[in-house]
């Protein structure tokens, strides 16, 4: 909570305060604040008002502080510094920037998101914090209030201030755990759908949207068997590993390498995959990531943004299954 006392302090007074205590000298503080003599003095006198002490005695070698001045000399630096950094905010360097940001996204595109940000920021941004959490049906006005700073997910139409980025997500693979049947075999669309399938899918997303691959596959008069539907990568690849079960899903689940020694993941067939971009030409709904028009000149969170965009993306992709 700001203080009376800070409300009514003259910011001004304690830059001149901290020349004062520099210079020791009223001539070559006033010249260096680009004021007059007498100015100054008022500026001094205003100052011993503020904090009810004479600040400095006058002698033949200058001006002494005080106890209460030599005591302010002490915090005043710092604290002009930081008022100083945040005046200049545009001014951003992520070697220097502490603060964090929040970034609703559910956990099947952090799997894909988070490795690689965070190798990125850990080495950049030391002073960066991530806070992730799962997307809810209120994240718009999570964005207006301030409680998150990016929302990754599929949207359609928001609210005139949520700003929605386009992403064009990492195309799919195909995986299945290392020593499945097709394993050493060219993946092609009869032998894939003669497996059963797991299906990662959004929250919120599992029936009022179907698959894109099941959309695709039943334009076609094709059908696959999908055995288990789940928003958590982890338990898919636990079924994987003790099963033939097939899983088609964002290439960049494999970046992080934590089960690069039991899954592996393999081109879709060229067939789905011609279908993939003839039906990504429909205009339907897509992954975006969202943000509040009150961050939008922050180079801070401009910075995250095109972090997080580039950690999700591919310019040449198609959109997840």
């Amino acid at each position: 909570m700001i203080s009376r006392q800070m409300i009514r302090t003259d910011l001004n007074l304690l830059v001149a305060l901290q020349v004062l205590l520099e210079e020791r000298n009223v001539t070559r503080a006033a010249e260096r604040l680009f004021v007059s003599q007498p100015a100054l003095s008022k500026t001094l006198q205003k100052l011993r008002e503020a904090f009810d002490d004479e600040l400095f005695t006058r002698t033949a070698h200058g001006l002494i502080p005080t106890p209460r001045a030599e005591a302010l000399g002490r915090g005043l630096p710092t604290a002009l510094i930081k008022l100083d950094q945040l005046l200049a905010d545009d001014q951003f360097d992520p070697a220097t920037y502490e603060g964090h940001f929040h970034i609703a996204i559910s956990p099947l595109f952090a799997e894909v998101l988070l490795p690689g940000l965070l190798a990125e920021v850990t080495s950049a941004a030391p002073g960066v914090d991530v806070l992730t959490s799962d997307v809810t049906p209120e994240f718009q006005d999570q964005l207006k209030r301030g409680d998150v700073d990016f929302v990754a997910y599929v949207v359609g139409t928001t609210d005139k201030e949520i700003h929605a980025e386009p992403i064009n997500t990492i195309k799919p693979l195909c995986y299945m755990r290392a020593n499945h049947p097709l394993a050493d075999k060219k993946l092609t669309l009869e032998n894939m759908l003669e497996h059963p399938h797991v299906r990662l899918y959004l929250p919120g997303l599992a029936r009022e949207n179907s698959s894109k691959v099941d959309e695709i596959l039943a334009q076609k008069g094709m059908y696959r068997r999908v055995v288990l539907e789940t928003t958590q990568f982890a338990p898919a690849v636990g079924v994987m590993l003790q099963t033939d079960c097939l899983l088609i899903a964002n290439a960049g689940l494999s970046r992080s390498n934590l089960f690069a020694d039991h899954l592996i993941g393999k081109d879709v067939p060229v067939d789905l995959t011609q279908m993939f971009d003839a039906h990504g030409r429909s205009g339907r709904t897509r992954m975006a990531l969202l943000r509040h028009t009150r961050i939008s000149n922050s180079p801070a969170h401009q910075w995250m943004r095109r972090l997080i965009v580039k950690h999700l993306s591919d310019p040449d992709s198609i959109e997840d299954a």
